[in-house]
């Protein structure tokens, strides 16, 4: 189970150094969202360590591993892009806050 879930969350706070999982928003493969793809644009002072897809039949999403690499606050962005278009179908924004011990 992820640390987060991105339809649940109201905020992230992590520390400097940490590593936690987000759950992306979650899609049924059902028209006109059957050719989608997660994606995650990171706040200031997160990076992403990996990718994991939910392993779950008949819905898109996935969970990424981020890691706090430095003090900041901002927002992440997170939702499903058309893998056709590229344009954006569904998003979120989640305030973000990282900070030092």
């Amino acid at each position: 189970m992820a640390d987060f879930r991105a339809t649940d969350v109201e905020q992230i706070e992590m520390r400097v150094g940490e590593t936690r999982t987000l759950e992306s928003l979650r899609q049924a493969v059902v028209p006109p969202y059957v050719m989608i793809v997660p994606f995650l644009e990171l706040s200031a002072g997160m990076e992403l360590v990996h990718q994991n897809d939910l392993g779950e039949d008949g819905i898109h999403g996935c969970i990424f591993t981020l890691r706090a690499a430095a003090e900041g606050q901002g927002m992440l962005r997170v939702g499903f892009r058309d893998l056709r278009t590229g344009q954006v179908v569904i998003e979120r924004s989640i305030p973000v806050r990282i900070v030092s011990d």
